[in-house]
């Protein structure tokens, strides 16, 4: 079946996202645009996605749970799960391995733990924004040991792009899906989906509006589960012959 989806958005727990990305106004939000699955990826952590899996359920979406990781290198890598659970400990070894800066609120705003009702329950007191010491090689591997797929996000983009920061895109990073910038060429698009990856492009959400207008993409699966999603960015590389 054809689902449209958004696998990258941002909760009020990441500093950089608005205070109206809660939990019920993400779900809703993608519900009113059409969405079949999203997932809530905040910055070095699945605190929020539990409740955002709940209100998913509330609203008739398929949430995935996942985290953005920033790499050793600061490339940005989706991590994506089956299950809240594999999400959060996932989390807190992320946590473990993540430079230990305290948040300020002056400068980067509230890092904001909800439930599922849009109650604010706590605060993260570590700036989420940082690099961990996890490698650019490790990512796919640590994936996996939870049950879940890494993608590197909007690889195309200068800021925290894996082409911008490491100028390739190499076999043996062990990835099998890329993500794209909504606007990128569709040569690049086209190069990779060549070279054997999947490409799915999102809306890298950090406010309702830019949510609101990432209808439009859709991926073929099994069904609209978090679990049919990594399975189908999970699928072995095609045999194609492919250059870097």
């Amino acid at each position: 079946m054809k689902c449209t989806y958004d696998l990258h958005i941002h909760t009020c727990l990441s500093p950089c996202g608005d205070d109206d990305m809660t939990p019920n106004n993400i779900a809703n939000m993608a519900a009113l645009s059409g969405l079949d699955v999203i997932a809530v990826t905040d910055h070095n952590t699945a605190g929020n996605a539990r409740a955002v899996v709940e209100a998913g359920e509330k609203a008739g979406v398929c949430v995935v749970p996942g985290i953005e990781l920033e790499t050793s290198e600061e490339v940005h890598v989706l991590l994506l799960f089956g299950d809240v659970a594999a999400a959060e400990v996932c989390g807190a070894y992320v946590a473990s391995r993540r430079l230990p800066v305290k948040n300020r609120v002056d400068v980067y705003g509230h890092q904001t733990l909800m439930d599922a009702n849009d109650n604010a329950v706590g605060f993260e007191p570590n700036l989420l924004v940082v690099a961990t010491d996890i490698g650019i090689y490790e990512t796919a591997a640590l994936a996996r040991q939870f049950g879940g797929v890494a993608v590197p996000a909007h690889i195309d983009k200068p800021a925290n792009g894996l082409l911008q920061m490491l100028g390739t895109l190499s076999d043996d990073m062990g990835f099998t899906a890329v993500e794209l910038s909504p606007h990128a060429p569709a040569e690049l698009e086209a190069e990779l989906t060549a070279r054997g990856y999947t490409v799915i492009r999102d809306s890298d959400a950090h406010y309702l509006e830019t949510l609101a207008e990432s209808g439009g993409q859709a991926l073929e699966l099994a069904a609209a589960s978090a679990k049919a999603v990594i399975d189908r960015l999970c699928r072995p590389l095609s045999p194609v012959s492919r250059q870097d």
